[in-house]
């Protein structure tokens, strides 16, 4: 110690030196321990979301059906489909709901007619556009959907954010659905008003828009021709609210009777738990950032499938992020109960590549997809809704047996959707991601160790070096 000492105080300069390469060492390997996990989280992201936005191909020599209003209520209603990508449940949920009930004339309707890609589902075609109703070919809105749409105040959402103030002008009635608020809110419409959107928003929403008086905790919040709904699923409760404004309490418990979702009654609470971030939620933000190895789930769709059987799975897959997923059916398109039209892969002798089937819907699956399945020897499982249910229950009810309960419970609170009623009993867990955070974090110290062991094995070979010279 004494000759340490003293080898210090003769020497500063080196103690010094030898100090900072220290220190710089521990910082480059901070660094790349720190770069690693970004990076895998970051390419990780990136997968999902070009999976959750891939669009399946259309040729152009391909004839698809023509899509038309739900029936010939005297209540119009136009559903929007966005030019950045549009939540799916948020458009064909509360299309459903709507359309259940003969009051009501329910289409879509874009800035064109090209396929609209709906995020983590499937792309469907448009009835209508806005020049079609601007010109008088099909007559106004008597009340007017609005999803969430990726980029609401992006420069390519201003001619549907200008249709939509357009409407509002003449006194159409809106219905924004989740972050659909969010591009009412861009359009300028809520200022002055009360509104809701999805409880992960809200905070964020106060500060950009301060204007709006924004409330929690609440299914839905109406205030003069706007009523904005919170999470996804509470589409539905806002569809039927709708229902009750235009059509009557009678009719609005008829269709919500036949719609099945959870708790909701025409004189009811709008109510709900307000929702934050919690632990409980880490499976599904790791699936959301560690999509390796997850398996392909194809969805098997067939014609006269309801809007939301259609979606349900589609979204509870989404939010889980426990699979990634596919539309399949025996054609390229099919037409839902109301008459949307939705694109869809084909089954064939080369693919599509799936590890499950999974045929949704209270119609009977097309005979082919199970030959098709079956011929590949591909699990393929039947959910159907039970009487009174809505898809969401059934599409939940078969995620835990491969994603574990916690992570149903977490996609349930994701897309505002009550578990009360569910039967998640099951024995499995997500481990999947939970072994890759671990792969991620071993890789992310050894990439941190790589300097060490690199300076190391430096100094020492000089010195094996004069070992193999020695005479």
């Amino acid at each position: 110690m004494e000759q340490r000492m003293q080898s210090i105080k003769k020497n500063p300069g080196n103690v010094v030196r030898s100090l900072l390469r220290r220190l710089a060492g521990i910082t480059v390997s901070v660094a790349l321990v720190a770069g690693t996990l970004v990076g895998t989280v970051l390419v990780g992201s990136d997968i999902v979301q070009r999976d959750n936005a891939a669009v399946i191909p259309v040729a152009a020599s391909l004839a698809l059906p023509v899509p038309a209003a739900s029936s010939e209520g005297p209540v119009r209603v136009a559903v929007v489909l966005g030019r950045t990508g549009t939540e799916a449940a948020d458009v064909l949920a509360p299309y459903d709901v709507l359309a259940s009930s003969g009051s009501f004339s329910v289409y879509t309707v874009s800035q064109d007619r090209a396929p609209v890609q709906l995020v983590g589902a499937l792309p469907v075609l448009p009835t209508h556009t806005f020049s079609d109703i601007d010109g008088g070919v099909v007559a106004p809105p008597d009340l007017v959907v609005v999803p969430a749409v990726e980029e609401p105040a992006g420069e390519e959402e201003a001619g549907t954010r200008a249709w939509i103030v357009r409407q509002a002008d003449r006194g159409a009635r809106i219905l924004g659905v989740c972050s659909g608020s969010m591009l009412l809110a861009a359009a300028g419409l809520l200022d002055g008003h009360s509104a809701t959107s999805h409880w992960s928003r809200l905070k964020s929403l106060r500060q950009s828009n301060p204007d709006v008086q924004w409330v929690g905790g609440q299914r839905y919040v109406q205030d003069g021709q706007f009523t904005t709904t919170a999470g996804v699923s509470s589409g539905v409760p806002g569809a039927l609210r709708m229902v009750h404004d235009f059509a009557g309490p009678e009719e609005a418990a008829r269709v919500g009777a036949l719609v099945g979702y959870p708790g909701w009654s025409v004189a009811g609470s709008t109510s709900v738990p307000e929702q934050a971030f919690a632990a409980a939620d880490a499976q599904v933000g790791l699936n959301a950032v560690l999509p390796w190895f997850r398996p392909i789930v194809g969805i098997g769709l067939t014609d006269g499938i309801g809007e939301m059987d259609a979606v349900a799975t589609f979204e509870a897959y989404m939010v889980s992020g426990a699979a990634a997923t596919v539309a399949v059916a025996a054609t390229p398109s099919i037409t839902t109960r109301h008459g949307m039209v939705l694109l869809t892969t084909p089954v064939s002798a080369h693919g599509p590549a799936v590890d499950r089937l999974v045929l949704p819907g209270s119609v009977a699956p097309d005979a082919r997809l199970s030959v098709w399945g079956s011929e590949r020897s591909i699990r393929a499982d039947v959910i159907t809704p039970g009487e009174g249910r809505t898809a969401f229950d059934s599409a939940l009810e078969e995620l835990p047996a491969h994603a574990g309960s916690a992570t149903v419970a977490a996609t349930a609170k994701f897309i505002d959707y009550p578990v009360e009623q569910l039967d998640l009993d099951t024995e499995a867990h997500g481990f999947r991601s939970i072994l890759l955070l671990g792969v991620a974090v071993l890789l992310a110290l050894g990439s941190g160790a790589l300097p060490s062991l690199l300076a190391r094995l430096t100094r020492r070979s000089p010195a094996r070096g004069d070992l193999r010279t020695s005479p």
